[in-house]
């Protein structure tokens, strides 16, 4: 099992290696663990140096040391020298699409990923890849259009890539609930009168923690017991914030207090809101979800293409200037149909545990490379 980070680490790819990992051990599945992450004085050169100018030519460019064909070349000698420790291996699977073994190896190559390097480039940030991604993209497409199977973690970006690679063994086998422990011990009726927001989401969502820190301001006046967590920045990150407001920071689920304090939040939250455009935070909504929390997020793509366009477990937020972000956060608060709404988010994703997907992730590869 090839990782961008060690696969035992939660903190690695928002949890996926670390659950990844864990479901095939439970099935009894031996897991070889590869860390094809470096860095090293090249990398410290790179960002200081040629990066600097690319930048200073292309700006917003993501070529970093992570995408550059030295980056490459090194992954590729730590991956024959796993050829060499791990012989015995029946396939190689990749926690990526930028890297294989398709070159080095007859062993079956499965990649498993979120979304490619082009739909990072083109949706995330909106433009076309510049002459260095481009470079880039060739590389990655080679590893797509080599591999036995692709799985894919998104709805959207799985018909997507259906629509432009000719390899036939692209599958979605939905989604996954990150989650170390169960949904035990909630309250319902007390968390609807508990009256707390809750936020997760790092620096990168955060013109959507801003949007609910001014509109937690309005909704002080009417409701002065209200108070919002936002798990994932520190108060470092925002020039000032109101009183109620409270920041907790990036919580490690592999230390003790901070997986206790990220639980407790999550089993007295009222409702989650994300409303960060293009992106929600799609794994914090599970799991929020998971322990039947009422969410108010993003209408986007890979949420309404694995929960539809209507949404009996919360709210979708439309980024329209005649849609008040205060009236839908009043409205759930207010909601007669609250514990209704939570029980209902439960059950959308009671069945996306790591043992379903594995399970059907091995029955998958059983039947390909039969």
């Amino acid at each position: 099992m090839f990782t961008t980070g060690d696969s035992s680490d939660l903190k690695v790819f928002s949890n996926v290696p670390y659950f990844f990992a864990e479901g095939l051990l439970a099935k009894d599945i031996k897991v070889n663990r590869i860390n094809i992450a470096h860095s090293s004085f090249i990398d410290f050169l790179y960002r200081h140096t040629f990066l600097r100018i690319l930048k200073a030519c292309k700006k917003g460019t993501s070529y970093t040391y992570f995408r550059s064909k030295i980056y490459d070349r090194t992954v590729a000698r730590k991956i024959k020298k796993a050829e060499r420790r791990f012989p015995d291996a029946d396939i190689n699977l990749f926690m990526t699409f930028s890297f294989s073994s398709y070159k080095v190896s007859k062993k079956p190559v499965v990649l498993f990923g979120d979304w490619t390097y082009d739909h990072y480039i083109t949706h995330f940030k909106g433009r076309e890849p510049d002459y260095f991604e481009k470079k880039v993209l060739l590389r990655e497409n080679s590893c797509i259009e080599n591999s036995n199977m692709i799985f894919v973690l998104f709805p959207g970006v799985y018909q997507k890539m259906k629509s432009v690679y000719n390899n036939e063994n692209i599958y979605y086998l939905g989604n996954v609930i990150n989650s170390l422990e169960l949904p035990v011990g909630i309250n319902i009726n007390k968390n609807k009168e508990n009256k707390r927001l809750l936020f997760v989401g790092k620096p990168d969502y955060k013109e959507g923690a801003l949007q609910l820190i001014e509109c937690f301001s309005r909704l002080r006046k009417a409701y002065p017991e209200l108070k919002l967590d936002i798990i994932g920045m520190s108060e470092s990150n925002f020039n000032s914030l109101p009183s109620g407001v409270l920041c907790h920071g990036y919580l490690d689920k592999g230390k003790s207090k901070d997986k206790e304090l990220f639980y407790k939040l999550l089993k007295e939250a009222t409702v989650f809101i994300n409303t960060t455009p293009k992106w929600g935070a799609f794994s914090a909504t599970l799991e929020a979800m998971y322990f039947y929390t009422p969410v108010i997020v993003t209408h986007y793509k890979e949420f309404v293409e694995t929960f539809g366009e209507n949404i009996d477990f919360g709210v979708y937020y439309t980024h329209n200037e005649n849609i008040d972000l205060y009236n839908i956060v009043e409205q759930v608060l207010e909601s007669p149909n609250y514990e209704l709404m939570a029980l209902n988010a439960y059950d959308k994703v009671k069945d996306f545990t790591w043992d379903n997907y594995i399970t059907k992730f091995l029955s998958t590869i059983e039947d390909n490379l039969k």
